[in-house]
């Protein structure tokens, strides 16, 4: 028992702050400019999926939670432009006292719930039949919900196309709407994920340390992690990766198992989110502390190919020019044939962010930069990944610049952190 005093009374335990949370204002301004893209049709979205875990660990879907900020299953969000008072319009699930003995209170109807979520009514039920009001001050009703098959089964999809029939309205697609103004942050969601990015500093700082010869990828994960939560991460971006020897050469490793060896480099690619904005870092780290001669050659073809697609970054560039970018790089160094994976992507709500690929990049977007080369019959893999700020007349702003990324920086900080 004393020595289980002595244990916690040397524990330090972190004090993280919580995020704070965007005001309903911000959520009202997006759904007037979703409003204002769509012609003066009236439109739904729907909230998805629902939680089956026996504690409940539902997480909204992103396109319902940027309009929103409910983070709520079986929500509907209708939005009727023409309309004089009720423009924002939001159905909850109807409640059931008896879950939420076990799941915890919700919010009843009132005026502090519309003005917590900055809507103009608060109702229950389901909010596909409340479409049909759309008429006739809306002679149209628009799809903002994306496609993400052919099936296309969404349950707000489906309200919308029978709701149109049923009335007699002209249905309209706008289903790259939300992909399009989710691309370009405002300045309140730039500062959550630089905090988000921040906090990643504080895992990978602890990987520096961590990644030594006779300790497992599981527990530089847990070192990692720690750190995150620590120092104030809210959760996971996405399952940290950790991928040691030929693990590295993995670009998905999950499995976190192998014991990390003398000579080895470990490729860990783990993020902290922070109030629902997630960063996404890679560096590669070298076990002995420093990088063999082939081992150096691939990272400083990869750390060019980085390089390359920074100088790309211009007015009008899209993404498929910075790929084509990487592409030359890597060509060039001859590792081509072993860059396996796209050189990045959109990043905010979800590490794999809505945005599109053949439009200009828009001031205001995060992307990483993330070119590899992946050798698993030399038994391993370099990754080096980054964030970038698009800002305006083609300018770009290194979120992660304080992460070392040369490779003799690399070796200093990981000298560094083992002292």
């Amino acid at each position: 028992m004393l020595l289980a005093l002595l244990l916690s009374a040397s524990f330090v335990h972190p004090t993280p702050q919580p995020p704070p949370e965007l005001p309903p204002s911000v959520y009202r301004d997006r759904r007037e400019r979703v409003m204002k893209e769509l012609g003066g049709c009236a439109t739904l979205i729907a909230a998805q999926g629902e939680s089956s875990a026996i504690v409940p660990d539902f997480k909204q879907v992103d396109d319902f939670f940027w309009l929103t900020g409910v983070n709520e299953p079986g929500a509907w969000l209708l939005l009727y432009p023409k309309a004089k008072y009720l423009r924002h319009v939001l159905y909850l699930k109807t409640r059931d006292p008896e879950a939420e003995r076990w799941t915890g209170p919700r919010d009843p109807i009132s005026p502090a719930l519309k003005e917590k979520y900055g809507m103009d009514q608060v109702r229950r039920g389901n909010g596909g039949p409340a479409l049909l009001s759309a008429a006739p001050l809306h002679d149209c009703l628009a799809l903002i919900a994306p496609a993400k098959d052919l099936k296309d089964e969404r349950s707000d999809v489906q309200a919308v196309k029978q709701a149109a029939g049923a009335m007699g309205l002209k249905l309209v697609y706008k289903r790259d709407t939300l992909a399009r103004l989710r691309e370009a942050h405002t300045p309140e969601e730039v500062a959550l994920i630089e905090r988000a990015v921040a906090i990643t500093r504080a895992g990978h700082e602890a990987v520096a340390r961590s990644t030594v010869a006779g300790v497992s990828e599981r527990d530089v994960q847990t070192q990692l992690e720690y750190a995150f939560f620590g120092s104030g991460a809210t959760g996971l971006a996405y399952g940290s990766i950790v991928g040691s020897g030929e693990n590295g050469a993995v670009l998905h490793w999950g499995q976190n198992s192998r014991m990390l060896r003398d000579g080895d480099l470990v490729v860990v690619d783990a993020a902290a989110e922070y109030g629902r904005y997630a960063a996404d870092v890679t560096r590669t780290y070298p076990v002995s502390g420093k990088f063999s001669d082939e081992q150096a050659k691939v990272y400083r073809a990869v750390f060019q190919a980085q390089e390359d697609i920074f100088a790309a970054i211009k007015p009008g560039a899209t993404m498929g020019d910075l790929q084509k970018a990487a592409e030359a790089s890597l060509r060039s160094a001859g590792y081509l044939d072993n860059f396996i994976h796209g050189f990045g992507h959109f990043v905010g709500l979800n590490v794999h962010d809505a945005g599109l690929y053949d439009l200009p990049l828009p001031a205001g977007a995060v992307i990483t930069v993330e070119p590899g080369v992946y050798l698993p019959e030399r038994g391993f893999g370099v990754r080096i990944e980054d964030e970038v700020l698009i800002l305006p007349n083609g300018k770009w702003r290194l979120l992660t610049a304080d992460f070392p990324r040369k490779l003799e920086d690399v070796e200093a900080w990981v000298a560094r952190s083992r002292r």
